[in-house]
């Protein structure tokens, strides 16, 4: 008599061998069945639901059948090659990894996987360490490890077979043609819904689809051309502006500081707490410039928020999730703040307490204006919080080290890092006994918020002393200090006060007698704000804000300068490009090697600009140093020393180990 078990896989073993039956009888079907229901387990794992994929099905069926179609354009191109089975099987398991990391990834935020997120595969590493416990990542590296072995084994057995091409080119022109042919049905006159759906990934994604707005952010870049465009359309609205102004007899030092998920729990309903984390901040709202202020994301895309501040540009018109760091300025200038700024006689200076290689910022910063860039890799002394994001404190020393040796009006532009989540990460290790957290939504971890809150109270007391430094100083300044976006908690526009997910708050303090207007602005308005306050008109798109804010035809005049300064023949500026790149330098101090001697197996350096970040490199081979106390020496335990004519250099090697951030001059060895 046959068991329960073994009646199972009977049935099992039958279903098997008629899958694989209709596969070889009917391939081109068995695949249509394959996409369809290799989307609908993609949308069950990015809705982390079932009933949500079925609901995306049922609710917008043509865009699930798009989503299914592209996924058949992929699979379809097996049919081209003689193991069609095995890359069959592999293209279905690359789209499976998708949606896993998908999942995973809207388990730590708020933000599906988006084109723009494969650009950052270099520092997925430094990434997944601040995110994932260690054996997290064991687990995966096994993982991937065994998905590679399998691979191979796979590819080895797999059988070879002649391929119809014909048939099979045949077969993927028509899948492209059906993907294309729905893909279009959802574009067709839609323009103002696909716009909207556009400035916000979360909701594109449960609109259109997972493979939809992937596939849309892949292929879709930068900011189409406008219908009308031609030197004479840009022309009608560069010649309505006024022309730029004399600038002010007194230029103070303009200051910015990007808040790292920085947002007043006050806005959100049902939560109280014993103790206010923001009363710096909260102090400058009630006597100095503020508002809301409406940034492009929510929970993530710092580098976004910083983009739409610093260039006057607005994310609107470019392609869905797209990182311009990533892409246009990756080798494109951009007029920015900064580099108007410095047209008055300003030196410009940007800072961040995280690795300076992240979403390219080494590189991009120079095509921002900035003369200096100091990251986390050039500070010393650095603490850091239980998740193991820097201390924003660490900031202070390099900023006011700048303001202390100016010899003219300073532009700063700061990116703090501390509030960054994943908060539910080391609240074990935090004391809360001063954040008596209350929140009534049940779904919520309290114990996260806490968290939260304590980052919160500890970047307001980095305020506070910024503050405290500033006022002691006879310079007249300017303070301008917003959040990039709310903190990565599942919470919905309807549980905030002010009813928007994707508003921050401003504060502008000044020591200059300003007055304390609220005005509520979008993030690529706020620049050219500050500068109007001060009477500086500043460059084209500063003058634009300035003058055409609130105008019928504000959004379109816009959207045709981004695009010729970006990606037209910049007709706004004569056909010529007046932003060069700046020969940026990392770090304040310069990274040298005075002197280098060995003893007793020991090399010692000595120079200037070490920090613990700093590798000493012989012929190109790197090795760990040890950091002097009084941070003028590196040493390094060597057996025998180097060859003579050996090349030594300092190097500043990346925290998330994606490369060279700054090397030293090279010292010969002796002979």
């Amino acid at each position: 008599m046959q068991t329960k078990r073994e009646t199972i896989k009977k049935a099992l073993r039958r279903a098997l061998e008629r899958l694989r039956t209709f596969y070889r009888d009917r391939p081109m079907v068995f695949t249509a069945a394959l996409s369809l229901t290799l989307t609908l387990a993609l949308e069950t794992l990015g809705r982390h639901s079932l009933l949500g994929a079925l609901g995306f099905l049922l609710v917008h069926p043509v865009h699930f059948l798009a989503n299914a179609a592209i996924v058949l354009a992929t699979l379809s191109v097996s049919f081209l090659f003689k193991r069609r089975n095995f890359l069959l099987g592999l293209l279905t398991a690359l789209w499976l990894i998708l949606g896993v990391i998908n999942a995973i990834v809207l388990c730590f935020r708020i933000t599906p996987l988006g084109a723009s997120d494969m650009l950052m595969i270099p520092s997925a590493y430094s990434i997944a360490r601040l995110y994932l416990d260690v054996w997290m990542i064991v687990a995966l590296c096994v993982a991937l490890l065994a998905g590679l072995v399998w691979l191979i084994r796979a590819f080895v057995r797999s059988s070879r077979r002649q391929p119809d091409y014909k048939r099979a080119a045949a077969f993927v022109l028509a899948s492209a043609a059906l993907a294309g042919g729905l893909y279009g049905a959802t574009v067709w006159g839609k323009d103002e819904e696909r716009t909207e759906a556009y400035r916000n990934l979360i909701d594109a994604n449960d609109h259109y689809g997972f493979v939809y707005c992937l596939s849309t952010g892949l292929l879709d870049r930068g900011i189409g051309q406008p219908k009308v465009y031609s030197p004479e359309e840009v022309k009608r609205v560069t010649r309505r502006l006024a022309p730029e102004g004399e600038a002010p007899d007194v230029l103070p030092d303009i200051i910015m500081v990007q808040l790292e998920s920085f947002f007043d729990v006050d806005y959100l309903d049902d939560v109280t707490y014993d103790e206010d984390p923001i009363p710096v901040f909260r102090s400058l709202e009630k006597d100095h410039a503020s508002g809301l202020l409406t940034v492009p994301s929510v929970g993530a895309g710092t580098a976004n928020t910083e983009f739409e501040v610093l260039s006057g540009m607005s994310l609107d018109f470019f392609g869905m999730g797209e990182y311009p760091y990533m892409t246009v300025l990756q080798e494109k200038t951009c007029e920015t703040v900064a580099a108007d700024l410095k047209k008055l006689g300003y030196t410009a200076h940007a800072f961040h307490n995280n690795t300076g290689a992240f979403y390219s910022r080494n590189v991009v910063f120079s095509q921002l204006g900035f003369d200096t860039y100091t990251s986390l890799e050039f500070m010393n002394d650095v603490e850091y919080n239980p998740i193991g994001w820097a201390k924003d404190k660490a900031l202070l020393e390099p900023m006011l080290q700048v303001l202390d040796q100016a010899e003219g009006p300073v532009f700063e532009f700061a990116i703090t890092v501390q509030g960054h989540g994943k908060y539910q990460r080391g609240v074990d290790s935090v004391d809360l006994e001063k954040l008596d957290i209350t929140w009534a939504d049940d779904e919520q971890d309290e114990d996260a918020l806490a968290y939260y809150l304590s980052q919160l109270k500890e970047t307001d007391e980095f305020i506070d002393q910024l503050l405290t430094a500033l006022l002691v100083r006879d310079r007249p300044t300017v303070l301008v200090l917003y959040g990039d976006h709310l903190p990565n908690f599942d919470i919905g526009s309807e549980q905030l006060k002010n009813g928007d997910i994707f508003q921050t708050e401003y504060v502008i303090w000044d020591n200059m007698g300003l007055s304390a207007e609220h005005m509520d602005l979008e993030a690529y308005q706020l620049s050219a704000h500050v500068l109007e306050r001060l009477g500086i008109s500043g460059g084209l798109l500063s003058r634009y804000h300035q003058q055409m804010r609130g105008r019928a035809d504000y959004e379109r005049g816009l959207e045709l300068l981004e695009y010729d300064m970006l990606y037209g023949d910049q007709y706004c500026f004569g056909k010529s490009d007046p932003y060069p790149p700046s020969p940026m330098k990392m770090g304040l101090t310069p990274l040298t090697v005075g002197t280098a001697s060995w003893s007793d197996g020991t090399l010692t350096v000595t120079g200037t600009g070490y920090t613990p970040w700093s590798r000493i490199s012989l012929d190109g081979d790197e090795t760990q140093a040890v950091l002097s106390a009084d941070r003028t020496a590196l040493t390094v335990e060597m057996d025998e020393p180097p060859e003579p004519g050996a090349v030594l250099t300092v190097r500043q090697r990346a925290a998330n180990m994606t490369g060279i951030l700054a090397e030293s001059e090279p010292y010969t060895w002796p002979g």
